[in-house]
């Protein structure tokens, strides 16, 4: 595809601020999780109750989970984010509900500004230090066999990490009541504060906190993952295909080569992420195509 066929070229502007419009290009990470999650909820419906017949295989939920009793189980400090409540719990469908309703509407804006590269990278990170950070707390103030599931803590993160990035957006609280985002911060904390003092509850509280409070550094720190990207698969198939120049009388071939290569991190990690360097780059090449436009 030539430079100046894509939307990147169609008169570059500086970013604006302010939560942007959701007009994805390709599916969102979001709803890629958002279906992911939903799918394993309803697999796990038809293996509820088989492993207490002898001999029966586990439970989705047994083998998915985050358990004190099952901690070789490496895959579950990731796959427990992907959990939830059978819907004939005490929680029952609010569980999921809940988690993919707040994710669903406020994960997407925050992807949109980090990019799906940077948010994919953050949102599993959430999942794994939630997850930890609540068997930390959990086997150093409790004891007995205990299991943690759901994506309350990635999903804490996003939404701090939404408040610090739009704190003075309206949000409809269940669709109803209208506050700024900094306030359903507020309650947020205070809810998951009011649960760790009930010790009858049964929400993982810990997982909560220490959710929110990656987001929190996250965004305080100005923390990045884009250092780790792996691009083979992009080298390999760069090599294989021919660069093509729109004239090379007048178009330098590393100008070119380099205006791909940031199109294709903002593609991957968000407009968010470019250098000022990056952007002048960008903008003198889009400069130079307009100018052989109208030679």
């Amino acid at each position: 595809m030539g430079f100046e066929s894509r939307d990147y070229n169609r008169d570059y502007q500086e970013p604006r601020s302010g939560v942007p419009g959701f007009q994805f290009g390709q599916q969102s990470v979001v709803t890629s999780l958002v279906v992911a999650n939903v799918i394993v909820w309803v697999l796990s419906m038809f293996t509820q109750g088989g492993a207490q017949a002898e001999g029966a295989i586990p439970s989705l939920d047994t083998w998915l989970s985050l358990s004190t009793n099952r901690l070789y189980f490496l895959w579950s400090y990731i796959t427990y984010g992907f959990v939830h409540a059978p819907i004939g719990s005490r929680d029952g469908i609010w569980h999921i509900a809940g988690n993919m309703i707040t994710l669903w509407f406020l994960g997407r804006p925050v992807e949109q500004r980090l990019g799906r590269s940077e948010f994919t990278k953050f949102y599993f990170a959430s999942i794994l230090v939630s997850g930890l950070g609540w068997l930390v707390l959990y086997l150093a103030f409790d004891s007995g066999v205990a299991s943690l599931m759901g994506a309350s803590g990635a999903v804490s993160a996003v939404v701090v990490l939404f408040i610090f990035m739009y704190p003075r957006e309206t949000i409809l609280l269940m669709g109803i009541l209208p506050m700024p985002a900094w306030v359903l911060g507020v309650l947020l904390l205070g809810g998951n504060l009011l649960t760790a003092l009930n010790p009858t509850s049964a929400i993982a509280w810990e997982a909560h906190f220490v959710g929110a409070a990656f987001g929190y550094l996250y965004f305080k720190l100005q923390w990045s993952f884009a250092r780790f990207h792996w691009d083979g698969f992009a080298k390999w198939k760069r090599s294989r295909t021919k660069l093509k120049l729109h004239d090379p009388d007048t178009i330098d071939q590393k100008l070119q080569l380099d205006a791909d290569k940031i199109l294709a991190k903002i593609s991957e990690q968000g407009e968010e992420s470019l250098t000022g360097r990056e952007r002048k780059l960008l903008k003198k090449y889009s400069e130079r195509i307009r100018k052989n436009r109208n030679s």
